[in-house]
Parts: structure tokens; sequence; C-alpha cells
């Protein structure tokens, strides 16, 4: 365990996005403009009208992921995650049509069907970056 502390939220933002737009590019595009390097998703929802998840397959290393594409109506019921050099990694519950449910890593190609709305916290005191953890070749949240 590495316990990352020393971190303020400078800055509260509010993302809008309308149909059409990929969920994943936005929040990109967004901790760019507002130079958001190391952030927290707090809170996202909104529907698809297409979406992109992955999750893992099984429980040895190395982990292997399985891709899946999801054709909507899709409500997009929670979404959260780490922002590190400006990259989100986002994890995410979803609904197909209100009865199907799906959980996993929200991946691109997730597409806006009406709008989605989500809030990032902008970190300061300390950056985060991953890397590979060099004996279990799986991705680690690092301090800079």
């Amino acid at each position: 365990m590495d316990v990352m502390d020393g971190m303020q939220i400078e800055e509260i933002v509010c993302i809008y996005m309308e149909y059409g737009d990929d969920f994943h590019e936005c929040i990109e595009e967004a901790a760019r403009e507002k130079d958001i390097r190391t952030g927290a998703i707090l809170s996202g929802i909104g529907t698809f009208d297409r979406a992109r998840i992955h999750h893992i397959v099984h429980t040895e290393f190395p982990s292997e992921n399985r891709f899946v594409e999801i054709e909507g109506p899709v409500e997009l019921c929670s979404v959260d995650g780490i922002i590190t050099d400006y990259m989100p990694h986002m994890h995410c519950t979803m609904a197909l049509r209100g009865n199907e449910l799906f959980a996993g890593h929200l991946e691109p190609g997730c597409k806006v069907l009406y709008l989605a709305e989500v809030v990032i916290a902008r970190l300061t005191g300390r950056e985060l970056e991953r890397d590979t953890h060099p004996e279990l070749g799986t991705p680690r949240l690092r301090s800079k």
C-alpha cells in the first residue's frame, strides 16, 4: 500500500456534454483545457446511444480484459475515477433499457445521446501518475 496525502481541492469543474460527444474524449479535453493534471472525478450521469467498457475475466496474472460494446439507449448511472497526467481512469455503472446492468472501466467510444454531466475536482499539492508494477505487470497509482 502507498498512501499519497498532501493534496487539496483547488477547483471544482462541471462539464456538460450533448448529443454525439465522446464522453471519454470530452473528459480528456476538459482536463487539458482546465489544467487538471491530477484530479478526481466525483460524479457523472448521462445517456449514451453507444457505450464501450472493459472488465477483467479472471484472477490470474497477467490480467486479461474483455471489451464490451453496448448499443443503446444506455443510462449512465454513475461514473467516478482519477485523472493522472490529464488522462482519466474511470469506472462506471450503466443500465441498458432499464433492466440489464453493466459495470466496468469506461472506454473511449461512449457516445452521448441526450446529455451527460460530470463533476471533477482539480487537485494540487502533489501530482499523481500511473506506471506498471514491475512484478505484476498491472497499472499502479504513484506520486510523482
